[in-house]
């Protein structure tokens, strides 16, 4: 059986306004080369725990 249908949310207004800046904001922030370097130590270790089980 399929699955129904979501309504998809449509901005208007003031809220599309927001969501647009936010976007753009978003294009700007960079992350440290620390923080990357951490997430991909404990992607690791994630992947040497699935590794161990098979």
């Amino acid at each position: 059986m399929a699955k129904p249908i979501k309504m998809t949310p449509i901005l208007k207004g003031q809220d599309a306004v927001n969501f647009h800046r936010n976007l753009k904001a978003s294009d700007s922030i960079r992350v440290s080369k620390d923080v990357l370097f951490a997430i991909k130590e404990d992607a690791n270790k994630l992947k040497s725990l699935f590794k161990s089980r098979k």
